[in-house]
């Protein structure tokens, strides 16, 4: 993007083509007050704090929605807009019931900063004190209507960041209130409890029950780690005050995972059962019982030296790698093999030798595309994945491509889940017959001139003549359904295959290869080479994997 030069408080400052005002104010450190402006959000211009004078312009523009030019010549703090600015916080004041003392919300509030910083210790209108229902019938979440200031952020946040389009705004004027799908309660509508509009939200009209009076976030370490709670590995901010969790937030709601899911950012704070504080020992009735770190050392000294070769390690894909390089380390040194294990392994072996059938022994696992490559695809093929249930931050990458990118969803599964209802197209093929059904769907392909001709010609000429009535009968679908998802997908410039548990839990690499070989056909017209994706089972599993950790037991053979 060009540089461009602006005026700004009698001083010049550069920014870049594209920008907004505030975005070049920002940049070069000028403060102008924001209320339903966030980052990673689209701006709306709803609250006109961020109003500025600029030359030529007949009156104040908001400063977010307006573009930055090339010599422009802006004023961002006169006295009149100070008077502007005071006057509309006023009115924010009076318009609903905010009362700062018995507020969840009070010390991290956006709306009382400003307040103090305008000095609104009194407001020359009067209030209307309206009787605004509270909606906490929600697992985690409840909506205070009484605190809202329409910013709207929630709402952009659940259709830009979640992809869900739960919340807009319900009836009008003065009436106006932050609505779930129809008027319905959170918890009868199709919320996800992602919790985005939680984090987003200015002041207390949305708050989590399981973080509500623990702690403002200045009196919060904030510690950035990862979730464990999937495979996804989403990036996470968590708060603790005296060695407690606080509340857990996305670490960047402009990232590709900022959205979280409801059991990273609450599962995680629900009160846990009673933690092992010791090392535990079976005793002579082969109950375990509380001992010693000394004891417990000993013992599993003697019991290690007694097994000798007779030992193998075991341990879950949720640790980090460095506990597991560790831990590797120490099964090695022991036995003097690599005579260990995850507990995903079988997912892995099973994927690497399908990857193998595929890449001609070759096992990487960077033939895979990355999430990035989800929310600007315009064509998904879910292959026995159900992303809301096992991934569900993918599950929201999936619902920006189909709202905001118009992406074709189709789904290849015997059984049903939310994406059928999402999608355009669900293959729903008789239990047992998934292969035939992919190896058609690269017929087809092949049949139509869709299919890039170099690496589809050895799949092809591999694959016996086949009668599509026949097949139609044999997999349980209309052939014109199996033709229609074919030729969306040949057709697509973006396409994106996602396969899950209901594939890997087949027991069959061949199902896998597969997998790669109709994501292959398409490689040379995808901008990123093979646009396929597994979904890993434990937060840590793709780390432990290409660790080579699982490759430490007998191979099995699907």
């Amino acid at each position: 993007m060009s540089e461009i030069t602006l005026t700004i408080d009698d001083k010049q400052v550069k920014g870049s083509e594209g920008d907004t005002v505030l975005d070049v104010c920002r940049a070069n450190g000028i403060y102008i007050p924001t209320l339903c402006h966030l980052e990673g959000l689209n701006d709306v211009g709803a609250c006109r704090l961020c109003v500025v004078e600029i030359e030529k312009e007949r009156r104040p523009v908001p400063s977010c929605t307006y573009p930055a030019r090339d010599g422009l010549v802006i004023q961002t703090s006169t006295e009149q807009l100070e008077k502007y600015r005071r006057q509309i916080l006023e009115l924010i004041f009076t318009e609903r019931n905010h009362f700062c003392m018995f507020c969840e919300k009070s010390g991290d509030c956006e709306l009382q900063k400003l307040g103090y910083q305008y000095q609104i210790d009194h407001v020359r209108y009067h209030y209307k004190y309206p009787s605004l229902p509270v909606d906490t019938v929600s697992e985690y979440l409840v909506i205070d209507h009484n605190r809202c200031v329409l910013c709207g952020r929630c709402i952009r946040a659940c259709a830009e960041v979640a992809g869900n389009a739960t919340l807009s705004f319900g009836q009008r004027g003065w009436k106006t209130l932050v609505s779930a799908d129809i008027d319905q309660p959170l918890s009868e509508s199709s919320c996800q409890e992602c919790g985005a509009c939680v984090q987003v939200c200015p002041t207390g009209a949305i708050f989590n029950k399981l973080s509500i009076y623990r702690g403002n976030r200045d009196e919060c370490r904030q510690i950035k780690t990862v979730c464990p709670a999937c495979g996804v590995g989403c990036e996470l901010n968590v708060l603790i005050k005296d060695n407690n969790l606080v509340s857990i937030e996305a670490a960047d709601m402009s990232a590709v995972t900022g959205s979280l899911c409801r059991r990273g950012r609450f599962g995680l704070l629900e009160p846990a059962p009673m933690r092992i504080t010791s090392p535990m020992i079976r005793n002579a009735e082969g109950k375990l019982e509380a001992c010693g770190l000394d004891e417990a050392v000993e013992a599993i000294a003697a019991r290690l030296k007694k097994a000798k070769n007779g030992f193998a390690g075991l341990a879950s894909a949720r640790l980090p790698a460095e506990t597991l390089s560790q831990f590797s380390a120490f099964v090695s040194d022991l036995t003097g093999n690599q005579c260990i294990d995850v507990l995903d392994g079988d997912s892995y072996r099973l994927i690497s030798s399908g990857i193998g059938q595929f890449n001609g022994g070759k096992r990487g696992l960077d033939i895979e595309c990355s999430l990035d490559d989800i929310p600007d695809s315009d064509y998904i093929l879910l292959v026995g994945a159900d992303p809301r249930k096992t991934s569900p931050v993918v599950g929201t990458l999936i619902q920006r491509a189909v709202s905001h990118k118009k992406a074709k969803l189709v789904v290849l599964d015997p059984a049903q889940n939310a994406f059928t209802f999402w999608s355009n197209l669900w293959l729903k093929p008789t239990a047992g017959t998934e292969k035939e059904l992919l190896v058609w769907l690269i017929k087809i392909l092949v049949e139509e001139g869709l299919a890039d001709s170099i690496a589809s010609k050895d799949i092809f000429s591999g694959m016996t003549e086949m009668n599509a009535t026949e097949l139609a009968n044999k997999v349980g679908i209309e052939e014109e359904k199996v033709e229609m998802a074919a030729l969306m997908y040949g057709r697509s410039e973006r396409p994106v295959i996602i396969y899950g548990d209901g594939l890997t839990g087949k027991n069959d690499a061949g199902l896998i290869a597969a997998v790669l070989n109709l994501a292959n056909i398409r490689r040379n017209k995808a901008k990123n080479g093979l646009m396929v994706m597994s979904l890993k089972p434990a937060a840590n599993s793709r780390g432990a994997w290409e660790m080579g950790i699982a490759d430490g037991l007998g191979q099995s053979n699907p």
